[in-house]
């Protein structure tokens, strides 16, 4: 049994998607509320708003007697605006909810929750392995590095993952990567930053890639695992990639600086942040780890 905890997301529908498509195992899946839910016999959703710790002990009653429980965890608050209700509300999502999960949660066999490339904010040609020391780059990754410390101390898994792309599985929710599509096919221009590399890879990608780790036992004894593409892209490669896929319009595609961007990031932020992924191509036996475009 698998239970994907904030399934209704971007990677979470992946993770729904895969299940179904590679197990024959039933999923609990969880989100605060939605106007889509994937329907399927082998899918139970249910509302379980995280930050509620009545809703977990509910969730906890309903999976306890579960004998090959696989959770994997996904709810995040990502506070941009920087004013004390967010910031309030992001620590006791990020921080105390998850906490409060661990602690509930019984009779777990495999724990697999997600973290940032944000860990880190020193530019660095060399990519950053998982034994590299963090040095968090905002109030959202040093809530992911208190989750890891939480969820390492619990025996549990981590996997560090850079910029996602791909296309929404959902209706009525549309991805950066619908985004560029949809606008470039109305003719109007877009800006891409061209000077800023990270170790893109698509949603479709890390599910499966995840998915593999939860099913082979000796992947849990590394306790932190970058899923992360080979190459180091900008958004205006992918870009570029991207409209050639769909033989789009490139000139469209308008490369910026982000020494002049100024309305984006109030705090300057790293160039290249690349992460290491030998490590999950080690444990999997893969050559390589590409981004599908």
């Amino acid at each position: 049994m698998y239970l994907v905890v904030g399934a209704n997301g971007y990677l979470g529908s992946y993770l729904i998607k895969n299940i179904l498509e590679n197990t024959g195992e039933n999923i609990i899946a969880t989100d605060i509320g939605s106007d889509f839910q994937a329907e399927n016999p082998r899918i139970k959703w249910l509302s379980c708003d995280i930050s509620k710790k009545e809703n977990i002990e509910e969730l906890n009653q309903l999976t306890r007697q579960e004998k090959d429980l696989k959770i994997i965890y996904l709810p995040v608050f990502f506070n941009v605006n920087k004013n004390p209700e967010n910031d309030k509300k992001a620590w006791n999502i990020n921080v105390i909810s998850f906490a409060n999960f661990l602690n509930v949660m019984e009779n777990v066999k495999s724990f697999y929750s997600i973290s940032t490339d944000m860990l880190f904010k020193k530019d660095s040609d060399i990519p950053y392995n998982e034994h590299v020391e963090i040095s968090p780059m905002n109030d959202y990754a040093r809530h992911k590095a208190i989750e890891e410390r939480m969820a390492e101390a619990k025996g549990y898994n981590i996997v560090r993952l850079p910029v996602m792309m791909g296309p929404s599985l959902s209706p009525v929710k549309k991805h950066f990567y619908d985004d560029i599509i949809s606008t470039l096919q109305s003719g109007k221009s877009m800006e891409f930053f061209i000077d800023s590399w990270r170790s893109m890879i698509d949603f479709d990608t890390v599910a499966k890639t995840i998915l593999r780790l939860m099913e082979i036992p000796d992947a849990k004894k590394y306790p932190i695992v970058n899923i992360a593409g080979d190459e180091a892209l900008s958004k205006y490669d992918f870009a570029l990639r991207l409209a050639e896929k769909y033989g789009l319009d490139k000139s469209l595609i308008v490369p910026v600086s982000m020494d002049n961007d100024n309305k984006i990031w109030v705090e300057k932020r790293p160039k290249k942040i690349l992460l290491d992924n030998k490590l999950v191509k080690q444990i999997l036996g893969l050559n390589e780890l590409k981004i599908k475009i």
